[in-house]
């Protein structure tokens, strides 16, 4: 029988509530989407503190809602712009289709005499028409964007001013009246003008469009590139046609908010030049023409603060040549300090995101005798399987029957089908790189996968994500909630998966820089299949990564590589924290597996040297080595000798397993014990090898220790 446990006895492992670093929160700010916003947000502030300083009264309530008033029809416009923009093209004739707008807005309620419901439709139809021009010879037809938008720009703009030519002394001498068109061009709701909440509503549409989405999403991948769009599925010339008929549509209700509002329009200036506004406010906002790009908050900030420039300076007696000459280099200013800040972000955040910590793992520790070079290297002997026919099985594990599986590289699930393991066949295909495995109650594969969460595969090959996130840490700066590399599990006896996101920081194809840094980035994790809900089992632990279920079921115990030891949990006081269950490990422990004899199997990715130790010591001195010699020539030299230890229940090493420095199981992250072999895996291993235990059990298998001889 195993040995109980005496966990109260076992050192408390200390584990930060938050992890304090001021390059981390600095590389974290700058890694949000919304820092891009920054620098057409302080001319925001600069703008309007200017503007307070000088102007008395300019910003009094009734102020504001004038402003509010008139900057509704200009902000969508902006908008119609960005979605335009976003996919990849231009509309130059948003200024033409704005006065077309207005002019058939009010040729139908002053001439037609038409209900305001009926002509605000008409009004959209005739936008959206405009629009529709432009989406079939830019977008289905594929002509180009600059030349298709001005050909239409002065196409409208002529019929703009022949027909407002003809109606307009009928338009202007109409006496017609009507309390919804007054209430939509002067009214207030919560002290808000009428025009000013159809800017906010159709802000809010655009945002979640872009967020949210379908449509939005092909929007973004089209501008973004075309080419990949396409080979993605996306069908690219409809999206441009649709993108430039919802612009289209969104400029007719500027047309028509701006035609309830003035209730009248002007040949010579109505629509003039709001091209060119419009593509201010959006260059101001997004640091420049970005197709791909759906920011509606950034480029209303840029709209605002070129509205409110211009307004200022006018109502401040300042001529029009002279208001141009001004707006034109205060632009300029802007968008030359916002490029050189984007331009010069992603450097400023690779300076600072790798934050190195002092890290010690100890002398050490339980190891006499047990050395490489004290002892033969007995998996030099081992059976090797599959030879070049797995790539990277980072974790292996047999069935009942002595069906082997493992994932590949390439995101598949392997099984090498017993007793010869000659036939490697795909059990599922998964998409991401699987690392560990664990069978459930009901004979299911459950799989960590990097980059996408936890995943349960059938033996008929169905796959299901269990799930993707967890709780946000409270005090985050960066949203952690999606799981980044879940690495190990274990299924306890109500069927809760324990398991690992090894690091919150980095991606399977970096997890390396995780040891560089040092900092507790990792979390155990846990998931109820009953209420379908994930949870933080405990947070900031470093690197943790293999997770096994005690021979008891009352405890779990989880790899913590950096640190070289192994801790271990109560699943009955998981509030309360880890312990540590064993210490001063000669290498890095991965995976964590049960022995028959009530012991416990823990592969070592690589072995510590003295070197490499005192490095860990010294974060400055890894800090500049990154930044002058690759992480590869000095940081996995070494991983080159693959070894295995065997545990006893209460924590002591009492074997090793090595092989030779030139062997080929370099590097073993995962073993497993079945009928009195051991198969052992790696991660960057290409085979995978079995070693005959001597005196093992040779009717002990994994699932029989979990579910029974039955399962």
């Amino acid at each position: 029988m195993p040995a109980e446990i005496a966990f109260a006895s076992l050192p408390k492992q200390r584990v930060p509530l938050f992890v304090v670093s001021p390059r981390r929160i600095l590389a974290d700010v700058l890694a949000k989407g919304w820092i891009e916003s920054t620098i057409p947000f302080l001319s925001l502030l600069f703008v309007l503190t200017g503007i307070a300083l000088t102007t008395d009264g300019y910003f009094s309530p009734a102020n504001l809602q004038n402003l509010a008033q008139y900057a509704a029809d200009g902000g969508l416009v902006v908008l119609a712009l960005l979605i335009v923009v976003a996919v990849g093209g231009i509309d130059l004739s948003v200024g033409s289709n704005f006065a077309m707008s207005a002019f058939v807005a009010l040729y139908c309620f002053h001439i037609l005499n038409l209900p305001v419901p009926a002509v605000l439709v008409l009004t959209l139809a005739a936008g959206g028409l405009v629009g529709t021009a432009n989406g079939i010879v830019a977008g289905l037809l594929g002509c180009g964007a600059l030349l298709t938008t001005l050909g239409t720009m002065i196409t409208v703009r002529a019929f703009f001013a022949l027909a407002a030519q003809a109606e307009l002394v009928e338009i202007s001498t109409s006496s017609r009246t009507d309390d919804l068109w007054d209430w939509i061009g002067f009214e207030k709701f919560l002290s808000v003008p009428i025009g000013a909440w159809c800017l906010i509503v159709v802000s809010v549409l655009v945002f979640v469009m872009f967020r949210q989405l379908r449509f939005g999403w092909h929007i973004l991948a089209v501008g973004g590139n075309r080419k990949a769009a396409r080979h993605g599925g996306i069908p690219v010339r409809t999206t441009i046609f649709l993108a430039y008929l919802l612009a289209g549509l969104i400029v007719g209700l500027a047309g028509f908010l701006f035609a309830a509002r003035q209730n009248s329009i002007s040949v010579a200036d109505t629509g003039i030049g709001m091209e060119f506004f419009a593509l201010t406010a959006l260059v101001v906002g997004l640091g420049g023409f970005v197709p791909g790009k759906g920011s509606p908050v950034t480029v209303l900030i840029g709209f605002t603060t070129i509205y409110l420039l211009n307004n200022a300076m006018i109502n401040a007696g300042f001529r029009g040549d002279f208001v141009q000459l001004c707006m034109g280099a205060i632009i300029m200013v802007i968008l030359t300090i916002d490029v050189r800040f984007r331009k010069n972000r992603h450097r400023l955040l690779a300076s600072t995101y790798l934050d190195p910590v002092a890290l010690d793992a100890g002398p050490v520790e339980g190891m006499r005798g047990l050395m490489p070079s004290e002892i033969a290297p007995r998996l030099k002997g081992a059976e090797i399987l599959a030879s070049g026919r797995v790539d990277g099985p980072e974790d292996v594990i047999l069935d009942a029957q002595g069906n082997l599986y493992c994932g590949n590289r390439n995101g598949c699930i392997l099984k090498i089908a017993a007793p010869t393991y000659s036939e490697v066949s795909v059990l599922a295909k998964i998409g991401g790189r699987p690392l560990g495995l664990a069978f459930d109650r009901e004979g299911r594969i459950v799989t960590c996968v990097a980059g996408m969460g936890l995943i349960r595969v059938t033996m008929a090959g169905d796959v299901e994500l269990l799930t993707d996130e967890t709780t946000r840490s409270l005090f985050s700066v960066q949203d952690d909630t999606a799981i980044h590399m879940a690495d190990d599990l274990d299924i306890g006896p109500d069927g809760t998966i324990y398991f690992t996101d090894a690091t919150k920081r980095y991606d399977i194809d970096n997890w390396g820089l995780d040891l560089l840094e040092g900092r507790p980035n990792g979390r155990l994790l846990s998931y109820d299949p009953k209420s379908r809900k994930t949870r933080t089992v405990c947070d900031n632990l470093v690197f943790p990564n293999g997770v096994c279920l005690t021979h008891d079921g009352k405890h779990l115990l989880v790899a913590s590589t950096w640190s070289c030891s192994i801790l271990i949990f109560d699943l009955a006081k998981l509030s309360e924290g880890p312990r540590v269950f064993l210490k001063g490990l000669p290498g890095y422990p991965d995976n964590i597996n049960r022995a028959s004899d009530g012991g416990y199997w823990v592969a070592l990715a690589g072995m510590r040297n003295p070197l490499f130790d005192q490095v860990l010591k010294h974060p400055g001195l890894r800090r500049r080595m990154t930044r002058r010699v690759p992480p590869t020539n000095w940081l996995f030299g070494n991983l080159n000798i693959g070894g295995v230890l065997k545990i006893d229940g209460l924590g002591k090493i009492v074997d090793a397993l090595w092989d030779a420095s030139n062997g080929p199981l370099y590097m073993i992250t995962s073993m497993r014990e079945h009928e009195g072999s051991l198969f052992l895996g790696g991660v960057t291993n290409d085979k995978i090898g079995r070693l005959v235990l001597d005196g093992a059990d040779v009717q002990w298998t994994g699932p029989a220790s979990y579910w029974g001889r039955d399962r």
